[in-house]
């Protein structure tokens, strides 16, 4: 299949490569950026990097056994192939000190610091994002075996690759393989890639020591099967029927003020005085009405109730359904008008003390948030893989209105 491009979204229209006819585009490791550039076929008889400039202010040029890095009109730099996802991926940044800020020169050619992991991605099952930092330094092909010894040998004539492992991609599932006993194996989630990514940075870090932390953190995960005949209750164990508001208390939520504060709030109506000094979920729609992102906020929160729908509780706030994006840049919460697909669904976990905990559907980790300081806070999925074990998760009670 050839690697140029066709039909590129306006946003990403101006990235291009340009590509001599002594280069052979589809014998190179492909690239995650490479969904994001246009590959343009020139002759270099006539091609004139500064006439290009004019159009594109930054370019590659391919060659036989490097390329050429062209941004804003700065001096050109030379760059190995394996390089290039990391470059590409700090290209747009606009000068020379982003591209090579993840590179080391050798021989006059800017190259990557570590050996590219080898990302094997089934057709038709891919998830992978070309923003995740994690996924920089990387290269990628698309499968459809499930023999993973071939993958490894593929992995092992690669010598610029990663030797001891390689990831095996399908959809949400991610498997780390050991590329000399393919039966060793660890699974891990997208929530996860950028925690891996620092712990396989240490040399003493292996597959089984990752099996083994894992192992000794299962009990700080949510449970991933769903519960038959769910149903949604308060932390009095009363159920909640559809349709009922309630607005959710953030328990946990460390600088709430002492009672002796209350007298701040002398002039706020008694009914309305309980949601003062608190932390509630709150949406906010966006600018053009298509989505809401949902967070904490002091004293004021948004009314939720619950709708049941073949077996699964949603929450919602009006007519918008709480969801995650599972975006690598964007792993919060979310309501969306629409009932969501099963990848990006709430499943509702049950704390010990009756109060509620929140996770991707089927996750590995539950809803954490980022305190910002007086203003509210972030509620993340992404968050909680970093610190697994540390804090509590975070807890919400339900408070009917």
């Amino acid at each position: 299949m050839s690697c140029f491009a066709t039909n590129i979204p306006t946003s990403i229209s101006n990235r291009v490569v340009f590509v001599p006819d002594y280069v052979n585009v589809d014998a190179l490791d492909k690239c995650l950026q490479d969904n994001r550039v246009t590959f343009i076929p020139i002759s270099t008889s006539t091609f004139d990097a500064q006439v290009e400039h004019k159009t594109y202010p930054r370019f590659l040029l391919l060659e036989k056994d490097h390329f050429v890095a062209h941004v804003d009109g700065e001096a050109p730099i030379k760059c190995n192939y394996e390089a290039r996802n990391m470059v590409m991926s700090n290209f747009w940044l606009g000068r020379i000190q982003h591209v090579t800020s993840d590179l080391k020169q050798v021989n006059g050619l800017w190259v990557s610091w570590r050996p590219l992991v080898h990302y094997f991605v089934y057709e038709g099952a891919d998830s992978l994002q070309s923003e995740c930092m994690s996924l920089h330094n990387t290269v990628f092909e698309y499968v459809n075996t499930d023999d993973f010894g071939v993958l490894a040998e593929i992995v092992k004539r690669k010598p610029h690759c990663e030797q001891k492992y390689f990831v095996v991609n399908k959809g949400q599932t991610y498997i780390l393989v050991n590329a000399d006993d393919v039966e060793q194996k660890y699974e891990f989630s997208r929530l996860n890639l950028r925690t891996l990514g620092f712990k396989l940075w240490k040399e003493t870090t292996t597959i089984q020591s990752l099996i083994d932390e894992e192992t000794q953190l299962a009990e700080f995960r949510p449970n991933p099967n769903c519960q038959s005949g769910f149903k949604l209750r308060d932390a009095d164990g009363r159920e909640i029927a559809d349709g009922e508001p309630f607005m959710l208390h953030i328990v946990n939520y460390e600088n709430e003020p002492e009672s002796d504060m209350d007298d701040e709030y002398d002039d706020i109506p008694e009914d309305e005085r309980q949601f003062y000094g608190k932390a509630w979920v709150e949406a906010m729609t966006s600018t053009d009405q298509t989505s809401c992102f949902v967070n904490g906020a002091l004293h004021n929160g948004t009314r939720f109730h619950a709708e049941t729908i073949d077996g699964i509780v949603y929450i919602k706030n009006e007519n918008w359904y709480l969801n995650t994006h599972l975006d690598p840049m964007d792993d919060n919460l979310f309501s969306d008008v629409g009932v969501p697909a099963k990848e990006n669904r709430i499943q509702i976990h049950y704390a010990e003390d009756g109060n509620i905990c929140l996770s991707a559907w089927s996750g590995r980790t539950y809803a954490d948030y980022e305190w910002m300081g007086d203003g509210g806070g972030m509620i993340t999925f992404g968050l909680e893989e970093l610190y697994l074990g540390q804090p509590n998760p975070l807890k919400l009670r339900i408070v009917r209105l």
